[in-house]
């Protein structure tokens, strides 16, 4: 019984400390938009709303990415933002443009977090620590034209742990976390796809 309870305790306090990985909401998403939670993962958070048509879009536009992380790698400051964007645009597809009309998607992204396999040499000054590793989150969301409404939006954190590679560099499970991101995205704009992971 004693063994039990050390080890329900246990995994109170792990499953604990993964909720606090999680990185918080910036305010670069509107404040108006209220996201949900997914019942399956919780570091995962979207809206979708309900006319959301796609087919109404004539061109996507993707625009340049916020980094809102401070790295020490000042080369890989400048990377992680356009893999980002490179990889929303290539799943989510479209006519790519740089129009602003109503017919035309504008998705806007930020990352919100980027710590390292290896943090003690890449971490900037402004990262938390928030254990078990490295992580990535990004803040996506997209509206018709620049100022419209916004018909979708995600906020998503992945944790370095739970991604298979075949490589041990510290950057490379960072750079698959915003390839899912990006692949996660694109099927709340476009639902009944699989995930990067399924497939």
């Amino acid at each position: 019984m004693l063994r039990l309870l050390i080890a329900m305790g246990l995994f109170a306090s792990l499953a604990a400390c993964a909720g606090s990985n999680i990185v918080p909401r910036t305010d670069f998403i509107p404040a108006s938009v209220v996201l949900t939670p997914s019942a399956s993962d919780k570091s995962r958070q979207t809206f979708r709303a309900d006319d959301l048509d796609m087919s109404k879009y004539a061109s996507v536009n993707v625009l340049k990415v916020d980094m809102r992380v401070k790295l020490n790698d000042l080369k890989r400051a400048d990377s992680l933002p356009a893999e980002l964007r490179s990889n929303l645009q290539q799943f989510i597809g479209g006519v790519r443009s740089e129009s602003d009309s109503d017919t035309t998607l504008v998705v806007h992204a930020a990352i919100t977090g980027a710590r390292p396999d290896n943090p003690l040499s890449d971490m900037g000054t402004n990262q938390s620590s928030r254990g078990g590793g490295g992580y990535t989150a990004v803040e996506i969301y997209a509206t018709q034209g620049a100022s419209g409404p916004v018909v979708a939006a995600m906020t998503r954190t992945i944790y370095s742990h739970k991604l298979t590679l075949g490589t041990n560099a510290a950057w490379a499970r960072t750079e698959k976390a915003l390839q899912m991101a990006a692949d996660e995205f694109a099927k709340l704009l476009k639902p009944g796809m699989k995930f990067i992971e399924d497939n």
